[in-house]
């Protein structure tokens, strides 16, 4: 008599056990897929002292923070590093998001290419205290297809820019993650890239002399009398004499000569620059084979190449240089 009553109950309580047992692998399946970190490396990047990369090829480059300036070095090499550089490398190593976890163990990691002999390694540290730890690996490029109208019947938008994944994983865990960028460029550059490119740096407005020292007869001096440029006293073209200042006062150079020994030389080409509450700078300019080495008073360590037609050219301008065609 009870029957009916008892099949019925006995049904929805099944039904409502494979309902939960349904939610259950959903949620589960869910949690599972998003179960890797969101963030790689948590750190306060002003209190990072030193950072230590090991490129895909050569030898480790070390950064070191001294009196709140980077320095950067390789083998026996030291020099000033590019500030922004650095900051830039800081900046990627916090916006390593996850994107998916690409493999749990450690049988991928060749194949991901996150392995001492295979990518590249960055280590920073506070002091000796090692903050971060980070292995990046291979890169792909996936294309992806044009943007779709905006409308029916206009023509196809244009081709988005290749996606980049690149992979990565912390030193000390077996995990390889899929992160968005193209992050070989960051960590594999040769180390002059690392160096601070700026040779010169004046304030326009407090220059008022420059004497140029050139062999034989050719020497002279640009000089600001009463609000007019002169060369050795006669008027000089103020549009040329603008434009050679606008360059001036701002020089880069990448071509760094550090294997030419000045000592026991005597520099070709001088220009001495003089001014108003500024310290004087002399520029000096050297012949080697063929090619041109600078320095400049300022950063004595630091020696740059050039050809005639480079930083050479924008440093030592001949007289004429000066004076207009007219004249």
């Amino acid at each position: 008599m009870h029957k009916p009553y008892n099949n019925k109950i006995l049904s929805i309580t099944f039904g409502v056990l494979f309902v939960i047992y349904l939610a259950t692998q959903f949620i589960g399946s869910e949690a599972d897929e998003r179960n890797f970190r969101t963030d790689l490396v948590t750190m306060d990047t002003t209190s990072v002292t030193r950072l230590v990369l090991n490129p895909k090829e050569g030898e480790a480059v070390t950064f070191t923070q001294e009196q709140d300036n980077w320095q950067v070095s390789q083998g026996g090499k030291t020099a000033q590093a590019d500030q922004q550089a650095v900051q830039s490398l800081l900046g990627t190593l916090l916006q390593l998001e996850p994107q998916r976890l690409a493999a749990r163990s450690e049988e991928k990691w060749n194949t991901f290419e996150v392995t001492d002999s295979l990518g590249s390694r960055v280590q920073a540290y506070s002091g000796e205290n090692l903050l971060a730890d980070v292995y990046v690996g291979k890169f792909s490029l996936q294309q992806l297809p044009p943007q779709q109208p905006m409308q029916p019947g206009m023509p196809p938008m244009q081709q988005q820019r290749p996606k980049a994944t690149s992979y990565v994983r912390l030193a000390d865990e077996p995990e390889v993650y899929a992160v968005d960028g193209f992050l070989t460029t960051s960590f594999n550059q040769p180390f002059n890239s690392w160096r601070d490119r700026n040779f010169l740096q004046l304030e326009k407005e407090k220059i008022s002399r420059i004497s140029f020292q050139y062999p034989a007869d050719s020497s002279f001096t640009l000089a600001l009398t009463d609000s007019t440029w002169t060369v050795n006293g006669t008027p000089a073209d103020s549009a040329q004499t603008a434009q050679y200042l606008n360059q001036l006062v701002r020089l880069t150079s990448s071509d760094f000569a550090d294997d030419f020994n000045t000592q026991g030389q005597n520099p070709i080409f001088q220009a001495r620059i003089e001014g108003n509450n500024m310290s004087p700078v002399t520029i000096e300019g050297y012949e080697s084979n063929g090619s041109f080495v600078l320095r400049n008073s300022l950063k004595p360590d630091v020696l740059v190449s050039s050809d005639s037609s480079g930083l050479y050219a924008r440093v030592f301008k001949g007289r004429e240089g000066f004076i207009s065609i007219e004249e």
